[in-house]
């Protein structure tokens, strides 16, 4: 663990002031230009609808005095589970999530976001407002459930450093054309609603690269993401976790992303499986990439995204009911494939993941499972569009006490609508 916190820190104090030496003493306005000019370049094919790709600290302009703007997702999502042993399970039910977001922009360098969501279903829609330091469910809050979701202060100077500090969404994600996907941070994907407590820092350098640091707060009761069993946060020592990454956006003749990561769990992985066991740091290393060819930001193009995952300190098979000896797999990855604007506005795509029995911290991907995915999206803008999912997934190795391999094939029809109210 030593040796971690050591790599974390030349990472934050080493490489971040290196690579931002290159922004010192260049105008804000040619800062801005710049990004401008970046986000120029991947507009058309931005990925998912909305901010399904977007941060808290990633901001198009900086607001002056009051801001707000709401956004509407509604679904229609059906599953079939096939547990190998047992009654199947058959289930689907209308979802809804909305969100109010409010700013204020108290100086040029700085500004306080606020943001109110509420999830409601054909199950459960009586409202409940609650504050809560963990999420009650694995992927986030409870239908019916209201909460904040975002609660912070940001500081920035153009494209030279940003600071968040409080409730915020942390994303990073491969970025696949119709597809947001991600091995290891994407808060609040889909209808879900969770978040990140805590701080995000960023450097970001003229040559197009920008470090990232995130201090995440996690409660004794559990996290405020998505983080699998036997993930446990009761320990002293798993009150903060760690996570540095640095990542490229600038497109290139190769690139549309590239980015490496780090994320560091202190105290938070159940060895054996229950808690009168071992208690162990938990790591993984996250590598993506993207591209598009042709290069161009209109017409038909094709988009391919990779994400390649491990986590060299895994669970045993024994606590996991996975038959043999030793510990678990801790090689995850996936791909994208999208087609996009086969015709204008419509696009299509493709995706498959592995994720071995001890990868345990993508919201997207579940641990000792295979997934393969098609997607079509229609997306008149970033905030207007439909999606169209049917997906398969299936165990990968049986467990000791079933009569065979879970098996769900689930499908969505999901509408998104956002508004800019200032």
């Amino acid at each position: 663990m030593e040796n971690l916190r050591y790599l974390v820190c030349l990472l934050v104090i080493c490489v971040a002031p290196a690579l931002a030496q290159n922004a010192d003493g260049v105008p804000d306005e040619v800062l801005a230009s710049e990004e401008i000019a970046e986000k120029e370049a991947i507009a058309e094919d931005s990925d998912g609808s909305l901010d399904d790709a977007t941060s808290s600290i990633d901001i198009d302009k900086i607001i002056k005095g009051v801001g707000f703007s709401a956004d509407l997702r509604l679904a229609y999502v059906g599953a079939d589970v096939d547990f190998g042993s047992g009654p199947d399970l058959r289930d689907n039910k209308l979802l809804a999530r909305w969100r109010l977001r409010s700013e204020i922009g108290v100086t040029p360098y700085m500004r306080v976001v606020g943001r109110l969501a509420g999830i409601c279903s054909t199950e459960e829609c009586a409202p409940n407002f609650v504050l809560e330091d963990s999420i009650p469910t694995p992927n986030g809050m409870d239908d019916g459930d209201i909460t904040i979701d975002e609660a912070y202060v940001h500081w920035y100077r153009a494209k030279r450093f940003d600071i968040a500090v409080g409730r915020m969404q942390t994303k990073f994600v491969a970025r696949g054309g119709v597809f947001a996907k991600s091995l290891d941070r994407n808060d609040s994907h889909n209808t879900n609603v969770n978040w990140t407590d805590g701080l995000h820092a960023t450097v970001r350098a003229r040559n197009g690269w920008t470090p990232h640091l995130i201090l995440q707060h996690n409660s004794s009761d559990g996290p405020t993401n998505v983080r699998r069993v036997p993930l446990d946060f009761d320990d002293s020592g798993a009150r903060v976790s760690y996570f540095v990454g640095i990542e490229n956006l600038e497109r290139t003749p190769h690139f549309l992303q590239r980015g490496i990561d780090l994320t560091v769990l202190p105290k938070s992985l159940l060895k054996d499986g229950d808690l009168s066991g071992r208690r162990e740091d938990y790591y993984t290393i996250v590598a993506r990439t993207a591209n598009r060819w042709p290069e161009r930001n209109e017409g038909i193009r094709l988009r391919v995204a990779v994400e390649v995952g491990y986590a060299p300190n895994t669970q045993t098979k024994s606590s996991e009911g996975i038959p043999g000896e030793g510990d678990v797999d801790g090689l995850a990855w996936n791909a994208a494939v999208s087609l996009m604007d086969f015709k204008p506005d419509h696009s299509i795509g493709i995706n498959y993941g592995r994720t071995g029995a001890g990868w345990l911290i993508s919201p997207q991907y579940r641990n000792n499972e295979t997934l393969a995915e098609i997607r079509y999206q229609w997306r008149r803008s970033n905030g207007l569009a439909l999606d169209l999912r049917v997906r398969w997934r299936q165990e990968i190795e049986e467990l000791v006490l079933s009569d065979g391999r879970r098996e769900e094939v689930d499908f969505f029809v999901r509408f998104t609508r956002g508004w800019t109210l200032h």
